[in-house]
């Protein structure tokens, strides 16, 4: 048998309801590449790591006694690995059968001496409907600016609410509220992208819960000339209207390649677009996107891989700037395609999220960036922080109910930032040192915005 030359590393925590799909798709890969597939289960305490011993027994498993992380999870398996290339693959992702043969062939290619890693063309694991929404809107006035629609409080389709899965960066607001009063602010127009059931033809029953800031109408059309005009009270209510079979729908990207701003934010590059074709060509990207990416396990071992630190969120940015300061390239490469459950692991906009997002941000910032701009970027936060202090000093004040919460996030940031901060900024001397690409031409790649 020949010997591997990849090893694939899928990190896994509590995901039992995930695996199958994900190990039944890696062994139907269609690839000239021989390659080894390695679980890293970071303390489950469901029955993951029972199947994988009962179905997968070619599956080598690491166990970690405590959860690390995606950061320390991936860094059980890759400090272990011995094959020329690390791959890694997203527990809630499922790739298509040539995805691996795609995402090595770039590396021997002529003049790819020192490229890194190869980073796949990831797209939402639903087809999805394609809905616009036109409605008049109206503007709160005095601290909010913003012009609003409707609100929207639920999205069910075929009676299986998937409020969590509409896609809609473009047409709303942050969350708000908790529990069964949470909804969101929608612009007053813009597009939904709603997902399909699997394997249902069609057609689809859709139920909006909403309410507007008084009684009046909303316009919803799909792709092939499909219309309704729906009712919008002041009150929160239910409507219903029907998307016969046949109706368009869309794959819809979830990352081809990231990018990072220049106040330190990382973002999906392509999130959220319906895709048309527009990311078919392969081209270098500033970073990589962790849920489906194949390393040079070379370029890894150089900088050693993720920061432990980061636990969960900004690791792959980092650890694509840290590459790049080395003198690695990085790819992407859309012929690697991957469907990914977006957000089964960790919830987007969740305590966890919030906390990890935002200090992971300023440790970057801290261990890569160039000196003001990551000093620019922890005054903002302390400045802001001090302005929720103020508030709820100003709120006890008047006797009215503070906002502790929010506070008490920042604090709980501040002080993991106080600890963690000393080590970054010896590893950002360390960069430093090494490097091969300064600072100033790395900060090329950041693109205007926050």
């Amino acid at each position: 048998m020949p010997e591997p030359v990849a090893t694939v590393v899928i990190v896994n925590w509590n995901g039992e309801r995930l695996l199958r799909s994900c190990l039944d798709a890696l062994a139907r890969q269609q690839t000239s590449a021989p390659f080894e597939t390695w679980v890293v289960d970071n303390a489950s305490s469901d029955g993951s790591v029972a199947l994988l011993e009962r179905e997968y027994p070619s599956v080598r498993v690491l166990r970690n006694e405590k959860n690390l992380g995606f950061a320390g999870g991936n860094n059980t398996a890759l400090r272990q690995v011995t094959t020329p290339y690390a791959v890694l693959l997203n527990n809630d992702a499922t790739p298509e059968p040539d995805w691996l043969e795609q995402l090595l062939a770039p590396f021997g290619q002529p003049g790819n001496e020192r490229l890194a890693a190869v980073t796949s063309k990831v797209v939402f694991q639903p087809r999805f409907l394609r809905l616009t929404l036109e409605t008049v809107g109206f503007t709160p006035g005095g601290a909010d600016p913003r012009e609003l629609g409707v609100r929207l409080h639920g999205l069910c389709i075929e009676d299986v609410d998937v409020t969590e899965r509409v896609l809609m960066e473009r047409l709303s607001w942050g969350p708000e509220g908790t529990g069964g009063g949470r909804f969101r602010w929608l612009r007053p127009s813009g597009e939904l992208l709603v997902p399909l059931p699997d394997g249902h033809p069609g057609p689809y029953e859709i139920a909006l819960r909403w309410a507007g800031e008084t009684d009046k109408a909303a316009t919803i059309t799909w792709e092939g000339g499909g219309s309704v005009s729906l009712p919008v009270t002041a009150d929160v209510a239910e409507v219903t209207f029907e998307v016969p079979a046949g109706a368009p729908s869309v794959d819809v990207v979830n990352n081809v390649g990231s990018i990072v701003t220049t106040a330190g934010y990382g973002a999906d590059r392509g999130y959220q677009d319906v895709d048309a074709g527009q990311y078919d060509e392969a081209t270098e990207v500033f970073a990589l996107c962790g849920c489906a990416v194949a390393f040079r396990t070379d370029a890894g071992r150089e900088v050693d891989w993720f920061d432990d630190d980061f636990f969960l969120y900004y690791e792959d940015t980092d650890l694509s700037w840290r590459l790049r300061a080395a003198g690695w390239t990085i790819r992407y490469e859309p012929r690697a395609v991957v469907r990914h459950v977006h957000s089964a692991s960790a919830v987007e906009w969740s305590p966890t999220f919030m906390f990890h997002t935002q200090r992971n941000r300023l440790l970057m910032l801290a261990k890569n960036a160039d000196s003001r701009q990551a000093r620019h970027e922890y005054v903002s936060f302390c400045a802001d922080t001090l302005q929720m202090v103020r508030a709820v000093l100003a709120a006890v004040r008047r006797r009215r109910r503070p906002p502790v919460r929010p506070l008490l996030a920042r604090w709980k940031v501040l002080v993991s930032l106080l600890r963690l901060t000393p080590a970054a900024l010896r590893r950002r001397r360390q960069i430093g040192r090494t490097a091969a690409v300064g600072r100033p031409a790395l900060g090329q790649w950041l693109v205007t915005g926050r």
